[in-house]
C-alpha cells in the first residue's frame, strides 16, 4: 500500500498541468533539494518499466514531464532556458542530478527530444572532472566544496549514457577518481572515504552518514564491487539501534557538528538523510536485512509525522519525512531493479 501511495502522489505531481517550480508545502528546502526530488522521481519510474509495471509509453511521457520540470527556469540555476545558456558552468550539484533524471529517459527512449542535452551535460561533466587536480567538478558557483559522493553521482550519469547509447564517456574519470580517493581520499580511522576533498569544512576530513548512503548507491550502480565494499564498511561505523529502531548516524563516534540541509534534521541519534537514503542504497546493494531493518524503523517515523500532519496540516516538522523529496527517495527504493 505504501508503494501505492507514494506512486500516486507522484503522478500526481506529474499530472499537474502548470509547473511553476517547487514549494516549501512540496519540499522541506526547495532550492537545494527540488532537483534531487526529480532525480528519484526518474530512477523510479525507469525502475518501474524496466520491471514491467509501467508500458514505455506512460514511461516515457512521465520521464519526459520530469525532463521538462528539471530544466525549468524556477528549478535550474540559471534561471532561462537552458537551450539559451553558453557555459554550463559550475554547477555540478545541478547538472549531475539533471543528468540522471536525462540518463533515465535515454534508458526507456532513446530518441527523445532531451538526447542532445543529456550528451551536453556528459560532454561537460567529463571534461569539468578530468581537468580538475583531484578529478572531482565543481558542484556550486559559489562554493568551492567538493564532495566524492556527488562525483560518484556524476560518473553514474556519465556511465548511464555510455549504457544507453554506447559512448566511452565514464571509464577515464571513473579511474582517475578511483586512483585520487585511494591515495587522498580514505579517512583512516575507520577506512571510509572523506566526505569532502578541499578541506573546506571542519567535517570535510571525515565521513558522514548522508554521504556515504548516496555515495552507496550511485557507486553499486557503475561499480558495484567498490560498492558493496563500502557498504560493508559503512554499516560496521554508522548502523545504530536506537529507541525508534535501526539507522545511520550522520557523525563517526567523537565528532561533534550540527545538523545541516545536506543531512536534514538529526532525531533520536539517526541521521534524516543518512537513514532515508540508506534505504535506498541498502536496495541497490541488496541488502535486504538492513533494508527491512531500517523501513521498519521509517515506518514508525513516518507514521508519527503523518499522524501529525493529519492534526495540524502540512508544517515544516511534517514535511521532513513527508515531502516529495522523501517520497522520491522511499519509492526509488522500493522499485529498485538494475537497468543494466
Amino acid at each position: 500500500m505504501g508503494v501505492e501511495r507514494r506512486l500516486k502522489r507522484v503522478e500526481g505531481f506529474l499530472a499537474e498541468p502548470r509547473f511553476r517550480g517547487f514549494s516549501r508545502r512540496d519540499l522541506f528546502f526547495p532550492a537545494w533539494h527540488a532537483i534531487v526530488a526529480l532525480s528519484n522521481m526518474a530512477e523510479s519510474v525507469t525502475n518501474l518499466y524496466v520491471s514491467g509495471h509501467i508500458e514505455k509509453v506512460k514511461a516515457s511521457d512521465f520521464l519526459c514531464v520530469i525532463a521538462k520540470r528539471a530544466t525549468h527556469a524556477r528549478v535550474n540555476p540559471y534561471r532561462r532556458d537552458i537551450a539559451n545558456v553558453k557555459d554550463l558552468y559550475k554547477w555540478g550539484y545541478y547538472l549531475e542530478h539533471l543528468n540522471i533524471c536525462l540518463g533515465a529517459l535515454g534508458r526507456v527512449e532513446q530518441d527523445n527530444r532531451f538526447a542532445s542535452l543529456n550528451h551536453r551535460v556528459c560532454v561537460h561533466l567529463r571534461e569539468k572532472s578530468l581537468k580538475s587536480p583531484n578529478y572531482h567538478a565543481d558542484l556550486h558557483a559559489r562554493s568551492r566544496m567538493k564532495w566524492p559522493a556527488d562525483q560518484a553521482g556524476i560518473l553514474y550519469s556519465l556511465w548511464l549514457h555510455d549504457q544507453n547509447f554506447g559512448t566511452q564517456y565514464a571509464e577515464e574519470p571513473i579511474q582517475a577518481w578511483f586512483d585520487y580517493m585511494a591515495n587522498y581520499g580514505i579517512h583512516e580511522p575507520t577506512g571510509l572515504y572523506i566526505t569532502e576533498v578541499t578541506g573546506a569544512k571542519k567535517f570535510s576530513g571525515v565521513p558522514r552518514g548522508c554521504a556515504l548512503s548516496y555515495l552507496a548507491h550511485y557507486l553499486s550502480r557503475f561499480a558495484p564491487d567498490a560498492g558493496s565494499e563500502i557498504w560493508e564498511g559503512y554499516k560496521k561505523e554508522f548502523l545504530i539501534r536506537t529507541v525508534i529502531g535501526k539507522g545511520f548516524r550522520e557523525y563517526p563516534k567523537g565528532f561533534r557538528y550540527r545538523w545541516t540541509p545536506d543531512s536534514g534534521p538529526i532525531l533520536f541519534g539517526l541521521g534524516a538523510a543518512a537513514t532515508g537514503i540508506g534505504l535506498n542504497a541498502a536496495s541497490t546493494v541488496s541488502d535486504n536485512d538492513t533494508f527491512s531493518a531500517i523501513e521498519r524503523t521509517l515506518k514508525r517515523v513516518l507514521g508519527g509525522f503523518h499522524g501529525i500532519e493529519r492534526i495540524i496540516g502540512n508544517t515544516l516538522l511534517t514535511r521532513i519525512g513527508t515531502d516529495l523529496l522523501a517520497t522520491s527517495i522511499q519509492l526509488n527504493a522500493e522499485t529498485k531493479e538494475r537497468w543494466y
